[in-house]
């Protein structure tokens, strides 16, 4: 390919996709006693969202901590992309997952942030928390 003077090139990331059906990270991120795990499983069906979310906090780690917040992404045969969050009562963090997602083009995919709160207030160093422990995991999955 040959470029002109005035022209750019943008280098362009493919699709991230999950290499394994599950992958979790616990304690990513401890933040004034709060902690943050991701867990990510490939998902290619809604109907895989409501089941793999309820064998996750089955598990008494996740059915004991304060939030699983949790967003998803997946690409239909025509293309198009069915997307969803839930806060699980952390109020915007499901959007914080939902927009790394999209950031990384991330599809076939649900990622789910576990907070355990330990009665300290992080106010918005919360969501931030969130984002950080998204682009950690994606850092590790990228290696």
């Amino acid at each position: 390919m040959v470029f002109n003077q005035d022209q750019f090139s943008l280098d362009v990331w493919s699709d991230f996709s999950l290499s394994q059906s599950k992958v979790e990270y616990k304690d990513i991120i401890i933040d004034r006693k709060s902690k943050y795990t991701v867990v990510a499983f490939r998902i290619s069906e809604l109907t895989e969202v409501k089941k793999l979310f309820k064998e996750l906090t089955t598990h008494n780690y996740f059915r004991k901590a304060s939030h699983n917040s949790y967003a998803y992404r997946i690409k239909q045969e025509n293309g198009s992309i069915i997307e969803w969050k839930n806060d699980d009562w952390e109020q915007w963090a499901g959007m914080c997952i939902l927009r790394e997602l999209q950031r990384e083009d991330a599809t076939n995919i649900m990622l789910i942030v576990t907070r355990y709160f330990w009665w300290i207030q992080l106010h918005n160093d919360r969501f931030k928390n969130v984002i950080d422990a998204c682009k950690i995991f994606f850092e590790k999955e990228k290696k």
